[in-house]
């Protein structure tokens, strides 16, 4: 080979591996979600009319979020669209293509409708929700809708199981992946007043067994583990069934966020990191956004 055809031939394989790994800022900011969750507290609501903290119009939240954060991947949750209307989800995702957005997953939460119900009639009306809101993931040209379980409660998880499996057959219909994350698998509470028995909590082995009996696909939270030993391990196993999302916090006091993205690419995760912020915290949503973005750049 001559020198110049090496040098040439070393130069593309460098950029390959840039490309690859995601060296540069623009090529890991492709990899990163912003969850609509983030600004919860200040998207206007008609169930809050007199909160003037409310400015941010959910329709412009795609815009804003490529215009501030060069983020070009939106996760919504399901309670922020005003409506279910066709007109209105139309408008939706001609928003989104103007602001060049990709919508990454709908997160779905129906309070006592979901699949851990013991109300086999309850079980019943989250097949149907859920599945409608398939069909609004699949008009809007979004990839995936992640699923509220419940409790997952042993005598319960057979059931959960089989109700899960007919959402996510659904789902394959539409060509719109189903997923769960992990959630809870800390210590139950302690001290609790005589008579009164602590709610279950499911771990994270509880889950990939759910995941997997039903044959849909894990949302890997990397906050939602009692510690760093489960924390480690679940991580190991979940991102090796996922569809290509994750949710990623804040919490140096509590583990260590470069150690997680470590692990999602040492088994090879290609998928995205979705920011999650805390709740009704008093902090400003802009800013805390921030911190988790730039926390994730720093280690991805």
């Amino acid at each position: 080979m001559r020198r110049r055809d090496f040098i040439g031939s070393a130069a593309l394989a460098a950029a390959g591996a840039g490309m690859s790994f995601g060296q540069t800022r623009e090529q890991k900011l492709e990899r990163i979600a912003i969850m609509s969750l983030c600004f919860s507290s200040i998207l206007k609501s008609p169930a809050f009319p007199n909160d003037k903290d409310r400015v941010l119009d959910v329709m412009d939240l795609p815009q804003m979020i490529v215009d501030r954060y060069k983020v070009h991947n939106v996760e919504m949750q399901h309670s922020h669209f005003l409506s279910t209307e066709a007109a209105y989800l139309k408008e939706f995702r001609e928003r989104m293509r103007k602001a060049k957005a990709n919508m990454n997953q709908i997160n779905v939460e129906f309070g006592p409708l979901n699949i851990s119900n013991p109300d086999p009639i309850r079980r019943l009306e989250t097949i149907d929700l859920t599945k409608k809101w398939l069909d609004h993931a699949a008009d809007l040209g979004c990839a995936r809708v992640m699923v509220n379980q419940g409790t997952l409660a042993p005598e319960i998880r057979k059931e959960a199981i089989a109700t899960l499996k007919v959402i996510g057959d659904y789902g394959k219909t539409k060509k719109v992946f189903v997923t769960m994350e992990n959630r809870g698998g800390g210590a139950a509470p302690v001290n609790l007043p005589p008579g009164q028995v602590a709610p279950y909590r499911s771990t994270w082995e509880n889950v990939v067994e759910v995941i997997k009996g039903a044959g849909i696909y894990a949302n890997p939270d990397v906050g939602n583990f009692p510690n760093e030993e489960a924390r480690h391990a679940g991580l190991r196993v979940m991102y090796t069934m996922t569809s290509g999302s994750s949710h990623c916090h804040y919490a140096p006091e509590r583990y260590s966020e470069a150690d997680a993205l470590k692990i999602a690419k040492e088994v090879g995760y290609k998928g995205l990191f979705s920011v999650e912020t805390g709740r009704n915290n008093g902090s400003d949503p802009y800013a805390a956004t921030q911190t988790i973005l730039e926390a994730l750049l720093k280690d991805m």
